[in-house]
């Protein structure tokens, strides 16, 4: 279980494709984690302006900056989004810097993002932008405007439109941050009803099912990388205990 090391952290940060999108993924974890005094950063790489029926898709970014704010207010959490257009978020260096720039400043112990398995071209882009970004961030001969910093746990939250593949190795407990999510969430009109898509129901069983796999009330399913991962984040972070292999290397 990876609880502890998640709500005993500093910091987490959240990188979603669309405003909603990051609040959906680990919304319930992030109101459990600010609850025990981590510093949360939700990145909205795209406002999602291209989903309303009937707005622009100017007056509709506006209104979901508005909605972004009033859900972070509610949950005690920080946000900032990089303005890239809806439906065409790049998926190239470019946004994997400037996602690696938000890392390095706000040091992130836990980054959570899309599973790549989706049908939806954005949220591939921002899967495979956070993969590339924690490789920047980390990278000590790199230099931007912050040091160097390398995360402790990158985690793929879920999403309907990301099941392609999609198996949570995780599940962590969010029974505290349910009902702040639950509340928070109707601050976004797509959650009141602007989709045909029942988000709210959806998402509330889904945390519920998950729960009840995991013995608690809630809970939310993560996949993670593999154990390279670990392994490769060594190449950074300065010299570490090794036991004796008997390979005849430095114990």
């Amino acid at each position: 279980m990876i609880d502890a090391q998640i709500y005993s952290a500093r910091s987490l940060l959240v990188v979603g494709a669309h405003a909603f999108d990051a609040e959906v993924i680990a919304g319930p974890l992030a109101a459990q984690a600010a609850r025990r005094g981590v510093e949360v950063t939700f990145l909205h790489l795209t406002m999602g302006e291209q989903g309303h029926t009937a707005l622009a898709p100017a007056a509709y970014a506006a209104q979901k900056r508005a909605e972004a704010a009033r859900f972070a207010a509610r949950l005690g959490i920080a946000w900032r989004d990089l303005g890239y257009p809806d439906a065409f978020l790049p998926d190239d260096d470019a946004v994997a810097l400037k996602i690696a720039d938000v890392i390095r400043e706000v040091r992130p112990d836990t980054i959570v993002t899309h599973w790549h398995g989706s049908w939806h071209k954005d949220h591939r882009a921002a899967a495979n932008a956070t993969k590339t970004a924690v490789l920047y961030a980390a990278l000590p001969t790199l230099e931007r405007a912050h040091p160097a910093f390398s995360p402790s746990l990158l985690l793929f939250g879920e999403n309907w439109e990301d099941d392609e593949g999609f198996a949570p190795a995780h599940l962590v407990d969010v029974s505290e941050g349910f009902e702040t999510w639950r509340e928070a969430i109707v601050e976004y009109e797509l959650a009141r009803g602007l989709s045909s898509f029942p988000y709210v129901d959806f998402y509330s069983a889904l945390y519920r099912m998950r729960g009840c796999l995991n013995g608690t009330t809630y809970a939310q399913g993560f996949a993670t990388t593999s154990h390279s991962f670990n392994a490769g984040g060594g190449m950074f972070a300065g010299a570490r205990h090794r036991p004796s292999c008997g390979c005849g290397g430095d114990a």
